[in-house]
């Protein structure tokens, strides 16, 4: 999955600032984990664009370690 987006202050008033939260919730909608992982300003007339993903890695299993000899 990724996500883009772009976020714009106004071209008058003065600086502001944001954070960027991200929120993990399970199928019941339960939260299992809420991070900021960035925060930031812009100023006026300023532009951010932003791009998210999250990738899927297959586990794979540990190999068998034979137990130690005797």
């Amino acid at each position: 999955m990724r996500i883009e987006g772009t976020i714009h202050h106004p071209a008058r008033g003065e600086q502001c600032e944001y954070c960027v939260v991200i929120a993990i919730s399970n199928e019941k909608g339960e939260k299992i984990t809420r991070q900021v992982v960035g925060v930031g300003a812009l100023q006026p007339g300023e532009r951010h664009k932003y791009s998210f993903s999250v990738e899927l890695v297959p586990v794979r299993p540990l190999p068998k370690v034979p137990p130690p000899r005797t």
